[in-house]
């Protein structure tokens, strides 16, 4: 994953909180609750807007859209941890 803007800055990522649905044909839903930075040292810095009650499980990733906002559609591949 490449982090680097074409501009020479870091490109923010985005934290998302991905809640598994239990209802039989329900799609998972992915949450966009914030932003991470990466650091010099490699680690990462999060910027959570909202923290989830309903979920455990985070993903950090590249943002699929400049302008992607809260409760828009999710990436299409989902990782599994």
């Amino acid at each position: 994953m490449t982090t680097e803007n074409g501009a020479g800055g870091k490109k923010p990522l985005a934290v998302y909180a991905v809640i598994d649905r239990k209802e039989a044909g329900k799609p998972t839903i992915w949450l966009r609750i914030g932003a991470a930075f990466p650091n010099r040292d490699g680690s990462l810095t999060l910027l959570l807007d909202a923290f989830p009650a309903t979920t455990n499980r985070l993903q950090v990733r590249e943002q699929r859209f400049p302008d992607e906002r809260s409760g828009q559609p999710a990436p299409a591949e989902e990782a599994h941890p």
